[in-house]
């Protein structure tokens, strides 16, 4: 009997999946700012607003100036992302951050799964050169909006680094269909939100694009493969804001 080596590979994966978000991130609306617990990251999505991203995730008054060099997406009937990619390679398109000069960044992979709920689940990695370990994401139930092929969907992230509360912004786009081989057009936009102060970050509002340089993050079976993955995502505070540390 021939066995079907991709169908076995991605039930064992998904799998795995399932354990990370069992174990990973806390996935809950809103902390409390002044717990301030160590090493407690905590990812949360607010609902889209008739078919908008929420200003929770995109400020009104950001909204115009990360629209010139991102392409937002809107609607009510976004395509269901189902499958594995990478951006590679991985480019930076737009800053705010003073004296940014990294061009290229580490490959940012990418994974959406569609859950029993008919929801998508997300997980994602990028290796972190300083430390030298991949930084790994975990969202269940990822909000989207968009029409026909587009999509836009968002995530919020909040920690302590340094014991001061933060917020930030990570907002993915581009365009799929399993004919494509892989996403077309796709982006990501990080806009850091709320400092609280921090004076080891860049300032509140601050933001980067980035997106796949040829300009599809290609159909890449990375997820239990050639990258490894732990049984549990233990992300410390400052994890999640690296590319807006400034000392």
């Amino acid at each position: 009997m021939k066995t079907n080596t991709k169908s076995i590979t991605m039930r064992i994966g998904f799998t795995m999946l399932a354990v990370l978000m069992m174990f990973g991130f806390n996935s809950c609306k809103k902390s409390d700012k002044s717990s301030g617990d160590n090493n407690q990251v905590i990812i949360w999505s607010p609902d889209p607003v008739n078919g908008e991203i929420p200003n929770e995730v995109l400020p009104e008054e950001l909204h115009s100036q990360v629209c010139e060099y991102f392409t937002l997406f809107s609607g009510d009937n976004p395509v269901q992302v189902d499958g594995q990619f990478v951006s590679r390679p991985h480019r930076l398109l737009y800053t705010t951050v003073e004296n940014d000069t990294v061009d290229i960044y580490n490959d940012r992979y990418i994974c959406f799964v569609v859950n029993h709920n008919g929801g998508v689940d997300f997980y994602g990695k990028q290796w972190d050169d300083q430390y030298q370990k991949y930084y790994e994401e975990v969202f269940r139930d990822l909000k989207r909006v968009g029409e026909g092929d587009n999509f836009t969907c968002y995530y919020l992230t909040e920690a302590y680094p340094d014991g001061l509360y933060a917020l930030q912004s990570t907002i993915f786009s581009g365009k799929w269909n399993q004919s494509y081989g892989g996403l077309k057009d796709f982006q990501v936009a990080v806009v850091l939100l709320e400092t609280s102060g921090n004076p080891n970050l860049a300032p509140v509002n601050s933001f980067r694009i980035l997106g796949d340089g040829d300009g599809l993050a290609a159909d890449t079976a990375w997820l239990y493969g050639k990258a490894p993955v732990s049984g549990s995502v233990t992300p410390t505070d400052f994890d999640p804001f690296q590319m807006f540390r400034v000392k």
